[in-house]
C-alpha cells in the first residue's frame, strides 16, 4: 500500500473518534437523507423499469447471513423489478472462492471484500469497478476521504469500507471471580493466572480450563504480530519488506510458548479442532477470554453458554510485557463492498449499496452484525436505533483508548499469512526449534511478499 495512503489513514485512526465516527471533516459534507429513514434521491428514484437480476456474495456468521438477506428482501420490496440472489458462506475458503470467480469472470455483481483483497488481487491494479463511476447512485460523501483512500488502488476506488476494526480481549468474568483474580494485564500475570485456573488441567483433558483461547490460525498469528510490535516498536512489514530479525521473532515465539506451558493457553496438542465461536471450551465457559475483532464479538457472545449469559462477558485491557506500557494497536478497515467490472447493472448495484448504508429500516435490520459503521449516515442511524451499546461498543471504546496503526494490506494476503502460519505451527508442534521457526517465519514470508512486489 502506498505509504502516503497509510500515513493518511493512520493520522485519522489515531483520533479516538475514528472507531465510532471516523475523522471529522467529511461528516459535515455528507449528503444525508432529509429525514431519518429516507434514502438519497438516486435510491428513491427508479433507475430502470426493466427486470434486473443481481448477485450479492458475502461471508460471515449466521447472524450476518440472516440480517443481510432481510435487507435484500426490503430492497426488493421497494424495487419489485430487481431480484438479488444471495451467495454466502463461512470465512474458510472464501478468498479462494472469490479468486476463482474473478479469474473466470463469474463473480457476483456486489461483493463483500476484505481489505487486503483490494490491493493484492491485482498486484497494485484495481480488479473491481471504480466506484467513482457510479457516485451518482452511491453517495461517497458519506465516508471520510481517508477511509476511501485506504480502499483506493491506482487512483480508482475499488470498494467502500464498512468501518475500522481491531482486535480486543473479551473475557468471562465468573472464571476470574471464582479464582479470586482480576484479568491479567502483563505476560507474567497471564502465566500466573494460568497456573491457578489451569491447575487441574490434563495433557489432553476435555474439561480443561484456560485463561485465554487463541482459536484457529488467524488468532495466534495476530496475537504474535501484536507481541512483536509491542516488543520492537516496528510493524510487521513496510513496502514489502519484513522488519524483524530472527532473534526478535524467536524471542516472541518462545514467550508465546511459555503461555501454553504455564496452562494459560492450550498447547498445540490441547487445542480444539473446532476453530470458531463453536469451540466447546468457549461455549461451555471453560475459556477465560478470546482475542477477537471488535466488530465480530457478537458471535462469541451469542455462543457463550448458549447466549444466555451475555452479562458475564466484559472487555479487558491489552496485555503488555511490562506493567505501565501502552501498546500501539493494529487496526484495519474491517471489510468493504465492491462491484464487479463485469456487472451488467452497476448503477442498480450501487443503488442497492446506497440503500444498504442509508435506509433506516435496512440499517436497523443489519444491527451490528457487520460492526459499527464509518459511513456517517449509517452510524447516525445506528445511534438513533440504540445499537451502539453492549460488548461491541465496549470493545470499540477500549480500542479507542490506545494509539493505533493501520495494518499493511499485504499482511493478510493468504500466501504471506500462510507462511507465518506454517512456521508457527511447526514450532508449536515441536517440528522446529524457535530459531528454525523464526528463520522460516521471516524468509518464507519475505518470499511471498517479493512475489507481490515484483
Amino acid at each position: 500500500m502506498n505509504q502516503k495512503i497509510l500515513s493518511g489513514v493512520l493520522s485519522c485512526a489515531l483520533a479516538s473518534s475514528i472507531l465510532l465516527g471516523g475523522c471529522q471533516g467529511a461528516s459535515t459534507q455528507s449528503k444525508a437523507p432529509e429525514s431519518a429513514g429516507e434514502t438519497s434521491s438516486a435510491s428513491a428514484g427508479q433507475i430502470t423499469s426493466d427486470p434486473v437480476e443481481l448477485r450479492f456474495s458475502w461471508w460471515g456468521s449466521d447472524n450476518r447471513h440472516e440480517a443481510i438477506q432481510k435487507v435484500i428482501a426490503l430492497y426488493q420490496k421497494k424495487h419489485p423489478n430487481v431480484t438479488i440472489k444471495a451467495e454466502y458462506g463461512a470465512w474458510d475458503g472464501w478468498q479462494q472462492n472469490i479468486l476463482t470467480q474473478l479469474g473466470g469472470k463469474t463473480e457476483a455483481d456486489i461483493m463483500q471484500v476484505n481489505y487486503n483483497w483490494v490491493h493484492s488481487f491485482g498486484k497494485g491494479k484495481n480488479v473491481f469497478l471504480d466506484l467513482n463511476s457510479v457516485k451518482d447512485y452511491l453517495d461517497l460523501d458519506n465516508w471520510d476521504a481517508e477511509y476511501l483512500k485506504a480502499m483506493t488502488v491506482g487512483g480508482e476506488l475499488a470498494a467502500v469500507p464498512h468501518g475500522m476494526t481491531g482486535r480486543a480481549l473479551l473475557y468471562s468474568k465468573p472464571m476470574f471471580e471464582q479464582a479470586k483474580l482480576t484479568y491479567p494485564t502483563t505476560y507474567q500475570e497471564l502465566m500466573d493466572a494460568g497456573k491457578t485456573i489451569g491447575k487441574s488441567n490434563t495433557a489432553t483433558g476435555a474439561e480443561n480450563k484456560y485463561v485465554m483461547l487463541n482459536i484457529g490460525k488467524e488468532c495466534p498469528d495476530l496475537f504474535i504480530a501484536q507481541m512483536l510490535y509491542n516488543k520492537t516498536g516496528k510493524v510487521m512489514q513496510v513496502d514489502g519488506k519484513v522488519q524483524y530479525t530472527e532473534e526478535e521473532v524467536a524471542a516472541v515465539l518462545e514467550q508465546y510458548n511459555e503461555f501454553a506451558k504455564s496452562g494459560a493457553m492450550p498447547t498445540f496438542q490441547q487445542q480444539n479442532a473446532i476453530a470458531n465461536e463453536s469451540d466447546p471450551t468457549w461455549t461451555s465457559g471453560r475459556g477465560g477470554s478470546i482475542y477477537e475483532w471488535v466488530n465480530s464479538m457478537d458471535k462469541y457472545l451469542g455462543s457463550y453458554k448458549g447466549g444466555d449469559a451475555k452479562d458475564e462477558i466484559g472487555i479487558a485491557p491489552y496485555l503488555v510485557e511490562t506493567a505501565g506500557q501502552t501498546p500501539n494497536i493494529y487496526v484495519k478497515p474491517n471489510l468493504g463492498y465492491a462491484i464487479s467490472k463485469n456487472s451488467k447493472n452497476p448503477e442498480v448495484a450501487a443503488d442497492f449499496l446506497n440503500f444498504f448504508f442509508t435506509d433506516e429500516e435496512a440499517v436497523s435490520t443489519l444491527g451490528t452484525s457487520i460492526g459499527i459503521s464509518s459511513n456517517t449516515v449509517t452510524r447516525d442511524l445506528q445511534e438513533k436505533a440504540g445499537l451502539l451499546k453492549g460488548i461491541m461498543k465496549e470493545g470499540y471504546d477500549m480500542l479507542a483508548k490506545y494509539p493505533q496503526t493501520v495494518l499493511d494490506p499485504y499482511f493478510e494476503d493468504s500466501n504471506v499469512r500462510g507462511a507465518r502460519y506454517a512456521a508457527l505451527e511447526a514450532y508449536r508442534s515441536g517440528k522446529l526449534s524457535s530459531a528454525e521457526a523464526a528463520k522460516q517465519y521471516i524468509t518464507k514470508q519475505q518470499e511471498e511478499l517479493d512475489k507481490l512486489f515484483k
